[in-house]
């Protein structure tokens, strides 16, 4: 079995020759060679019989047992499949000045018809799914290829979505929010400033664009949001396996941009909807473009929201929802786990369990960062389901599976999974406080103006809730899984959540789960990360896990109901900051503490620690 992250076979592309490792990372008579791979789609689109055009040959692979999978000409034909291999491994992309294009060329490559053992229920074939991070992270080029858009329409495509992404973010800066304004006024100026027509050029150009680039089959293949995951820094290449001459042509600039578009349209629809406004209807189709393509969670590279979109790709076999998506998680799950009996296929319920069961287990805090769009079954709350989502205030927390180039974060609890009576429910054990007196302090330190004007006019707290039988959402008066703004209607939120957990004589605490913090970064690190930006500048908070007791007979396990964060960075006011002073080393300067410190920071006796069930 191959070791440190190399593929069970590569293809030697001027032999078109599948060699199987050997030891010593040896591949025919090469050692540890240089290897691109590439990413595209053909799944769906396989002959299903030798009788089903017959005149459709496979590609000549020599040195492999299976049968070459044929594919749909109206798909791609063999002659575009053997320009796409040529291509990738060749010395330059493509005559430009761009130096990130001129790159030694390779003879290997990882091409998954070659190097998968295609029978069906296969061992290796399981088994090298399971491998597919650190196939690609080795891999020194990866292409995605776009077998469905000409080289015209897509370069145009990429352009003009990049374009309007910069014109947008010029639209933001130029008519954002006043940030010397009193904070009073601060959110009705923003909220105005803020808005949208729909109208706007760049608007229309971006949705227009959006809409041809995801036309392509590759957009909506389950297997290929892994791999663009695994590689965001891939060449994006046309249908005639030529890449785009744009200056930035690899898959991130796409998804970053798409990003930017999304978050400017959210606001907009944010403000319309808290003054009642009508016609967002441009800015809700572009963010449902991103959102369910996915493109949101990619540029964040968040992920469990990853996980969450994977329900709007296409694959053939409802358990690939799990082994389509484990491997940015690094999980090898079912079949595809070491030493697992191959005889035995694992149905979608129980790979799903795994996947809770190990997600709690190896990344407890991001395990919980999902909220739950319908009911779950009694005892299921803890774990991510098929119906979750991730909402915006968990995107800065997990980067790149456990850690964030912003920050990190911390575990201030204990979680796992416990059966009983045949359910697995999520157990911890941490410090908890009753919801009342947390959403007092909240309240009570935005009412000190010197600590509150460190948030720019933001809310101390963000609370994101599941949809469940017990809380409906009708009892609110904004829809609290719609990412409300933190500005006075998290206020209205939480005060709504303490009148129906009374009228209900609901329990309700909040578990400490976790706390996120840049202030351990260095100056240097956080002009690399762009930490010019002052809001990014000493960001730490805590993030809760809000539960609920039902009561009743044996009505002994918490239900869980949501997740909130709040700040702590603008807890200590320090003044006399002399002008130009920079973030790290105002960190310095003696401060004075706001009176709710201590017990935010999850430091005083009214944290209680407990244990129990929850789901």
């Amino acid at each position: 079995m191959p070791s440190d992250g190399w593929p069970q076979r590569l293809l030697h592309v001027p032999t078109m020759t599948s060699y199987e490792w050997q030891d010593g990372h040896r591949y025919g008579a090469h050692v540890m060679p240089a290897y691109s791979a590439i990413s595209y789609t053909w799944g769906r689109y396989e002959l299903p019989s030798p009788h089903a055009q017959p005149h459709v040959r496979a590609i000549t692979i020599h040195g492999v047992s299976w049968a070459i999978p044929r594919i749909h000409e109206a798909h791609f034909t063999v002659a575009q499949f053997e320009a796409l291999i040529r291509r990738s491994v060749a010395e330059s992309l493509a005559p430009s000045p761009n130096p990130s294009w001129r790159t030694t060329a390779f003879e290997f490559l990882w091409l998954d018809v070659a190097c998968i053992n295609q029978t069906p229920r296969h061992p290796q074939k399981a088994a090298e799914i399971g491998r597919q991070a650190a196939i690609f992270r080795k891999a020194k080029r990866v292409l995605v290829w776009l077998n469905r858009t000409p080289r015209v329409i897509l370069e145009r495509a990429v352009q003009k979505i990049i374009i309007a992404a910069e014109l947008a973010a010029e639209h933001h800066a130029s008519t954002g929010p006043d940030r010397n304004e009193q904070a009073a006024a601060r959110e009705t100026e923003s909220a105005s400033r803020a808005l949208l027509t729909g109208n706007e050029q760049w608007l229309t150009s971006a949705l227009t664009y959006l809409k041809r680039l995801t036309e392509d089959k590759w957009f909506s293949s389950l297997w290929t949001l892994q791999e663009a995951f695994l590689s965001s820094w891939a060449y994006v290449i046309s249908e005639e396996t030529e890449p785009i001459c744009h200056d930035s042509p690899q898959l991130h600039s796409i998804f970053e941009a798409c990003e930017t578009l999304n978050k400017i349209c959210r606001q907009s629809v944010s403000y319309k909807t808290m003054s009642g406004q009508e016609g967002a209807f441009n800015e809700a189709e572009l963010i449902d473009i991103v959102g369910r393509s996915g493109f949101s969670a990619l540029a964040v590279e968040n992920p469990m929201a990853l996980y969450t979109v994977a329900a709007n790709r296409a694959t053939t076999r409802p358990v690939d929802y799990i082994y389509g998506i484990m491997q940015v998680f690094d999980f090898q799950l079912g079949v595809s786990a070491p030493n697992a009996d191959p005889a035995r296929q694992p149905a979608l319920p129980e790979l799903e369990l795994q996947f809770g069961k190990r997600l709690i287990k190896d990344h407890p805090v991001m395990s919980q960062l999902h909220i739950h769009t319908k009911p779950v079954q009694t005892g299921q709350g803890w774990r991510v389901s098929s119906s979750s989502i991730v909402p915006e205030v968990a995107n800065k927390v997990p980067f790149h599976v456990t850690r964030s180039f912003l920050g990190d974060h911390t575990l201030l609890c204990k979680l796992s999974y416990k059966s009983v009576d045949g359910v697995t429910w999520g157990w911890f054990s941490g410090k908890v406080c009753p919801f009342d007196r947390v959403k007092t302090a909240w309240l009570s330190i935005d009412a000190r103006p010197e600590y509150a004007r460190c948030l720019h006019g933001r809310t101390p707290q963000q609370v994101v809730l599941d949809q469940t039988s017990l809380v409906p959402m009708s009892s609110f008066s904004e829809h609290p899984q719609n990412n409300i703004p933190r500005d006075r209607r998290q206020h209205r939120l939480i005060q709504e959540m303490s009148n129906l957990f009374q009228a209900d004589n609901l329990p309700a605490v909040i578990l400490l789960l976790g706390r996120f913090s840049d202030e351990q970064h260095s100056e240097d690190m956080w002009n690399l990360a762009g930490g010019r930006i002052p809001e990014f500048h000493g960001d730490r908070f805590n993030i809760g896990l809000i539960l609920i007791k039902p009561q009743g007979e044996g009505k002994q396990c918490w239900q869980r109901i949501g997740i909130c964060i709040w700040d702590l960075s603008h807890l200590t006011l320090r003044e006399n900051v002399v002008p130009g002073t920079s973030f790290f080393e105002s960190l310095k300067l003696e401060g004075i503490d706001a009176p709710e410190k201590a017990f935010l920071e999850g430091l005083t006796d009214d944290w209680e620690q407990t244990e129990g069930l929850f789901g």
